[in-house]
C-alpha cells in the first residue's frame, strides 16, 4: 500500500475518524505542524488538553516510555493524543518496540510519531506503510502547490483566482509556511472574498512590488516629478533606515535586470518563472530603453549601493540616483 498523503487525514478527522497510530515523515516541517494542528484541535478538546495531550521527543523519552503513557486510559475525554517527534532518533531496538505496541494498540489514544524521513526497508516505516498509517509529507511540485494554496485559501474563507495563484507562488516562492503566512494576511484584508490579482496586489507584501514597477515606469518615461512621489511612498511603506533604503535599490535593481534579459530574450528561463504581468510589464519597459541606458542606470545603481553601504544618508543618495536616471543620456 502507498503512503498516504496529507488531505486523506484532514478528511478523515472531518468525517470523525482517527486510527490509534500514525507516521507522518518527510521534508514539509510547515505542513506537518499544520495537519498537527488540526489533529489537536478537532480531537481533544481545550478544557481537557492538559490531561490528554503529550507532545515527546526521541532525546528526552524513551521508547519504552512513550508507550507507557500511550496505554493510559484518556480523563473526561474519548481520545488521548501523543505526538513523538525525531521519531528517526530511536534504535532498531526501541522501534521492534513500537511494533508490538502495533500489535494491540490502545484504541482510545492516538500516537503520531513524526520524522523527517523514513527508510523505505525498515520493518517499523514498512509496518505503517501496509496499514495504511504512513503519511508522506513530501516537496510539491509547482502544480501540486497551486492545489494546496487553494485548499488552504478555501479553509481560510476565501477563494483566490489560478492568475492571482501563480503570481503569489512566483512572488513568495514555494515555501509552504511563506505562502500561508501570506493567505492569512490577505484572508485578514478581503475576508470570505475572491480573491484575484487587484486583491493581491492591494495587500502590504505586495503593495512595494507595484510601487516599484512604477517607480521605474515613471524613471524609464524620465518623469522625474512623479518618480520622487513614487519613491517616497516606498519610503513611506519600508521606511528610511540604511537596511530598508537598500532594499528598494535593490528591487530597483532586479527589475531592470530583468528588463534587460525580456529585451534580449523573451524566452529566458528567469522570466518564464515569473506571472504574465510581471514578463509584459519588463518587455514593455525595455521598449522605452536603449540597452546603453540600462547599462548606464545599473551602473548608477551599483555606485548609489557603494555610497549607502559607506554610511552616505540613503534616502538622499536615491534622490540623487533618481534626478540622474531621469536625465537623457548624452
Amino acid at each position: 500500500m502507498k503512503a498516504l498523503v496529507p488531505d486523506n487525514i484532514l478528511l478523515s478527522l472531518k468525517s470523525g475518524t482517527i486510527e490509534p497510530f500514525y507516521l507522518f515523515y518527510g521534508p514539509e516541517e510547515f505542513w506537518i505542524e499544520l495537519v498537527l494542528d488540526e489533529i489537536k484541535r478537532r480531537l481533544i478538546p481545550d478544557s481537557v488538553k492538559d490531561f490528554n495531550l503529550e507532545i515527546l521527543y526521541s532525546d528526552e523519552v524513551t521508547a519504552a516510555e512513550v508507550l507507557n503513557r500511550a496505554r493510559t486510559v484518556p480523563f473526561m475525554s474519548p481520545r488521548r493524543l501523543i505526538i513523538v517527534r525525531r521519531a528517526e532518533q530511536y534504535s532498531k531496538s526501541d522501534r521492534e518496540l513500537f511494533l508490538s505496541y502495533m500489535d494491540k494498540p490502545l484504541e482510545s489514544t492516538c500516537i503520531i510519531w513524526v520524522s523527517g524521513a523514513a527508510e523505505s526497508k525498515d520493518p517499523f516505516f514498512v509496518r505503517c506503510r501496509e496499514s495504511g498509517r504512513a503519511v508522506n509529507f513530501k516537496k510539491l511540485t509547482q502544480g501540486q502547490a497551486f492545489g494546496w494554496m487553494h485548499k488552504r485559501a478555501e479553509e481560510l474563507g476565501i477563494r483566490i483566482d489560478s492568475e492571482a495563484g501563480a503570481f503569489l507562488y512566483q512572488m513568495v516562492g514555494s515555501s509552504l509556511g511563506d505562502l500561508y503566512s501570506e493567505l492569512e494576511k490577505v484572508s485578514a484584508r478581503f475576508p470570505q472574498s475572491r480573491i484575484g490579482m487587484e486583491q493581491i496586489k492591494d495587500s502590504a507584501a505586495f503593495s512595494r512590488l507595484f510601487t516599484v514597477f512604477d517607480l521605474v515606469d515613471h524613471v524609464f518615461r524620465k518623469d522625474a516629478l512623479h518618480a520622487l512621489e513614487t519613491l517616497h511612498r516606498l519610503f513611506e511603506i519600508q521606511g528610511r533606515d540604511p537596511t530598508a533604503i537598500l532594499g528598494i535599490l535593490g528591487m530597483v535593481a532586479r527589475q531592470i535586470r530583468l528588463i534587460c534579459r525580456a529585451k534580449k530574450n523573451k524566452e529566458a528561463a528567469e522570466l518564464r518563472k515569473l506571472p504574465p504581468y510581471v514578463i509584459e510589464k519588463c518587455i514593455t519597459q525595455g521598449k522605452l530603453w536603449e540597452e546603453k541606458e540600462l547599462g548606464y542606470a545599473l551602473s548608477r545603481i551599483y555606485d548609489a549601493d557603494g555610497l549607502i553601504r559607506t554610511g552616505s544618508q540613503g534616502d538622499l543618495v536615491l534622490e540623487h540616483l533618481v534626478v540622474q536616471l531621469c536625465r537623457p543620456l548624452n
